[in-house]
């Protein structure tokens, strides 16, 4: 009985060894606007008739986007973080005619994040679904006569994965420039993710698209219980 136990555990602390060996290769991984293997990026928000990108209940909603085989979303995806309240202005240089240029911080909550098992960070698992831990967009607005012209954006955010919960990735996009606006009346463009509302669903018609690029994505640190255990650690429980 002992021996068959032995085994048993043994068997149990493989099996578990071997599943953690599938966690995503730690490193940091670059866009290949940077030289590396990281597709850039498409990114949506979408928000309510009346809203805006500025205002609380806001959705995102960002694909990797294959420029060659022009494909969203098949290297890397995060979705249905919220902004949970209106953006907070952080510098004001628009002047009296109203052309200058306005900084906000916009927070948002919650959402999930997807990497394929075929990117650089691959490591035996098919895929490795996660949950965004925190998200912080700084988005400057370009004003001409009081109309908001243009806009770029850069992102800082922490995630962790399903079957790893210590945060582990970060994740720093550099530069988002937006292509288009329905609060300027732009006609949506194609291939670009949709407006999600709050349940995460695409059932909004207004919003904005961007593009992203100079991504950088460092995975460090994805553990979980199962790898403290040691063979000696279970060779003890069954000696006297």
């Amino acid at each position: 009985m002992r021996i068959s136990g032995i085994v048993f555990v043994l068997f149990v602390v493989l099996s578990l060894a071997s599943s953690v060996s599938a966690q995503p290769l730690e490193g940091a991984y670059d866009s290949q606007d940077l030289g590396g293997q990281v597709f850039v990026g498409r990114y949506t928000e979408g928000w309510d008739a009346g809203g805006g990108a500025l205002n609380a209940g806001t959705v995102l909603n960002a694909e990797s986007w294959d420029a060659g085989t022009t494909t969203l979303g098949s290297q890397w995806r995060y979705w249905c973080s919220t902004e949970g309240a209106n953006a907070v202005l952080l510098i004001n240089t628009v002047n009296g005619l109203g052309n200058g240029n306005r900084t906000y911080m916009k927070t948002f909550n919650g959402g999930y994040i997807w990497l394929s098992g075929s990117g650089p960070w691959a490591n035996g698992a098919p895929e490795y679904y996660g949950t965004i831990d925190n998200y912080v967009e700084f988005e400057t607005i370009t004003y001409s006569n009081w109309v908001p012209i243009a806009a770029v954006t850069n992102v800082q955010a922490q995630a962790h994965f399903d079957d790893y919960p210590a945060t582990c990735m970060t994740f720093y996009i550099g530069n988002g420039s937006r292509v288009a606006t329905t609060a300027l009346g732009d006609p949506v463009p194609a291939n670009y993710p949709e407006f999600l509302d709050t349940s995460c669903s695409p059932t909004r018609s207004e919003g904005a698209c961007w593009d992203f690029f100079t991504i950088t994505l460092s995975v460090v640190g994805c553990v979980t219980a199962a790898e403290e255990t040691s063979w000696g650690a279970v060779k003890s429980m069954y000696t006297e």
